[in-house]
């Protein structure tokens, strides 16, 4: 009851919300999309009724606006301007093509057929590609899709350089992207996510144990807190050093506030007593961090000292002396470094200002077979359309298409079997759930026009709003938009959208069954390939914060070492993502790898820019960076030789790590903070056993192709 209460607290709603989007992307896109949609359908509507057009040359304006205002992502904005100016040409080809086979059914299906292969062949082409791809597709689909005449191929060409007008003045003028402002919104998110970390942590600090659940919750919370600095810093710009080590260094106080309770909950040393006073202290720094309130500072300061006090009552007081310590010191760290993080940064000068960084993407991973991966999937796709026009058809000679569409869409942004099965279970999930919410709706506001008008609008607006969040959350409402526009056409009825149902199955299965079959790409084999990108990553930022560390040492290095470093670990969890649900037991020694190399990542995060190497002496610091060495060494290997049938052979650093802990002296076996030395230490020991585990847990990919992985 009490975790209920929390959770329905408004100020936690707040922030959940705010978090959710911080820079507002998904609600732009949410805008753009009824703007792009409502815009042209005002315009159209009334040239067509001007020049005696009929309904459909509106219909297809309206879907072109829509889509047209949200598929360029060039990573400039000027690309991004050009390609949406570039839509032109493929829409119009692709309508007029669609138009005239569509009056020979077989000729039709054939042009189908080469359009999907020409749209996803183009992916090799980069984000461009696909966007003329995506719409050169859509384009097409409506032709079929509302029955196109060939008297209206003059009327339908215009209403797509209207409507993709439109999308260019929405998307570039009326809802455009502003990075300065964004950059502000996500400073402001990230606060409020670290608050939001420290509200969660409040719940699990009185827990008897640690359950497999709680430590999901408390990944989960690490996974929050890195993306949200990572999005920070993917608009911050290189000539701001000084604010991006202020969010590193909040970011890592806050992952070792994160380490810090779950180790008081799992040695369990503490009395109760002292486990609600550490629950008072997280609400206290909670308001500390969020609000700046220097009272709720104080206060946690006070739970601090009762913490400390109830020491020597607990069930082991030595134990317990070092969970108190550890956490008081983490949650102190946590509260100063959030003193330091400004809420506004200024603005900066035109052509110096925080631009997006273009994202560099991993190099793909070439196949047996020598295509190239757009290749092989534009092949996959067309023999996977084809096969769902030949079942579809037999259910449907008018409807077969949308079994095409489910097919095409089942490939769009995947890489592998996994990717396309999931993919294909949102679709068919999205739209079943899709057609009972459409049947309800319908049926409620069937008759009153202006009503599904805006149901219609405020179903494109979720549709895209969640689309970042789920794509089974998008097909859900736009399955719902198409049974209020059957409504709304006098079309409507429930063996329709059954039907839709039926074609969606056979669509998604002739795409899981042709991603299987041919040309399969196994999830092990990326998974490994990215997996071994983020020990190369580890194997440089060990070089960086620890081997070649040093007083003159740039910080920006040090920290886009860490962000690389991040950034390839987020990579790994994308492409795994099909193994973090009902697939893991299909694969659990791949699964165990990805938990392993997660938790190496975040080992070395602990390293904290290797401040521990400067304030040592000369005999530990050569220690450490020897250490250090053979560390990066045993990553490397570990790169080179992750999915080959011989295990690696590693060095162990451990007695490296052992003699230089023996070795400090005076100040630097009590130092506090993430630059003490015996903290450094325990950290590399930590690095040090991770890559021994992987080491041993590391076996060949498995030779079935039919196997999911």
């Amino acid at each position: 009851m009490r975790r209920l209460k929390r959770r329905l607290h408004p100020t936690h709603l707040w922030d959940r919300f705010v978090t959710s989007d911080p820079d507002l992307g998904r609600l732009r896109m949410g805008l753009r999309s009824v703007l792009g949609a409502g815009l042209s359908a005002l315009v159209i509507s009334q040239l067509a009724r001007l020049l005696g057009e009929p309904p459909t040359v509106t219909m297809v304006g309206t879907m072109m606006g829509m889509m047209g205002s949200q598929i360029a992502t060039d990573p400039k904005p000027r690309d991004q301007r050009i390609t949406t100016l570039l839509m032109v040409l493929p829409a119009t080809v692709s309508v007029i093509v669609g138009t005239l086979a569509s009056r020979i059914p077989l000729l039709g299906a054939a042009a189908f057929a080469v359009t999907i292969f020409i749209a996803t062949f183009v992916r090799r082409f980069g984000p461009r590609g696909l966007a003329l791809g995506m719409i050169g597709f859509f384009a097409f689909f409506n032709a079929l899709f509302f029955h196109a005449q060939l008297a209206q191929v003059p009327a339908l060409v215009g209403a797509i350089v209207v409507a993709l007008c439109i999308a260019y003045g929405v998307r570039f003028v009326l809802v455009r992207d502003r990075a300065d402002l964004d950059l502000q919104r996500f400073l402001r998110s990230f606060r409020k996510t670290v608050a939001l970390v420290l509200w969660e942590l409040t719940d699990i600090a009185e827990r008897p144990r640690l359950t497999p659940s709680l430590q999901r919750r408390l990944r989960r919370e690490a996974d929050r807190l890195n993306d949200a600095a990572l999005a920070v810093e993917d608009l911050l710009a290189r000539c701001q050093p000084g604010l991006r080590l202020r969010i590193f260094d909040l970011e890592l106080a806050a992952t070792r506030v994160i380490s810090a309770v779950r180790q008081v909950v799992e040695s369990g040393a503490l009395a109760p007593d002292a486990r609600r006073e550490i629950r008072q202290a997280l609400l206290a720094a909670h308001a500390s961090v969020r609000n700046g309130d220097t009272a709720a500072r104080q206060l946690m300061h006070e739970h601090l000292e009762h913490v400390r006090e109830s020491v020597p009552r607990a069930a082991d007081p030595e134990r317990g002396r070092v969970d108190a310590l550890r956490f008081s010191n983490s949650i102190t760290d946590l509260v100063d470094a959030a003193a330091q993080l400004p809420d506004e940064v200024p603005l900066p000068a035109p052509g110096q200002g925080a631009t997006p960084k273009a994202v560099t993407a991993s190099p793909a991973i070439p196949l047996g077979n020598g295509l190239h991966p757009a290749t092989r999937q534009a092949i996959q796709v067309t023999v996977a359309s084809v096969l769902a026009m030949m079942v579809g058809h037999v259910v449907s000679s008018e409807r077969w298409y949308w079994a095409a569409i489910t097919a095409f869409v089942t490939f769009t942004r995947t890489r592998t079997l996994g990717d396309t099965l999931l993919r294909g279970w949102s679709r068919v999930l999205g739209t079943f759930l899709g057609v009972i919410a459409g049947l309800v709706l319908a049926g409620l506001v069937s008759g009153h026009r202006f009503v599904e008008l805006v149901i219609l609008f405020v179903c494109v607006f979720f549709g895209f709003y969640l689309i970042r969040l789920s794509y089974a959350w998008m097909v859900f409402w736009f399955t719902t938009m198409l049974s209020v526009l059957y409504s709304l056409l006098g079309r409507f009825s429930p063996e329709l959208l059954f039907l839709r149902i039926e074609e969606t199955m056979i669509g998604a299965g002739a795409g899981v069954v042709i991603a299987t079959l041919l040309f399969p790409e196994k999830m092990t084999v990326h998974i490994h390939a990215t997996a071994k990108q983020v020990l190369s990553a580890v194997c440089d930022y060990l070089e960086e914060a620890v081997v070649n560390r040093s007083p003159e040492s740039d910080p920006a290095r040090l920290i886009d070492a860490a962000r690389t470093l991040d950034a390839r670990l987020r990579e790994l969890r994308t492409v795994a993502r099909p193994l973090t649900g009902s697939f893991v037991r299909l694969a659990p020694r791949t699964a165990r790898t990805v938990h392993s190399v997660s938790e190496l990542v975040v080992f070395v995060r602990h390293l904290a820019l290797g401040k521990g190497v400067l304030q040592v002496h000369e005999e530990v610091r050569e220690l450490i960076r020897e250490a250090g060495t053979k560390l990066a060494s045993n990553a490397r290997t570990l790169a080179q030789t992750l999915d080959q049938e011989e295990k690696p052979t590693l060095e162990s650093a451990a007695a490296l790590l052992e003699k230089a802990r023996r070795a400090l002296v005076g100040e630097e076996t009590v130092r506090r903070g993430p630059a003490s030395p015996p903290i450094f230490l325990h950290w590399l020991a930590r690095v040090d056993d991770t890559l021994n585990v992987l080491a041993k847990a590391s076996s060949p990919l498995t030779r079935n192709p039919l196997a999911l992985t």
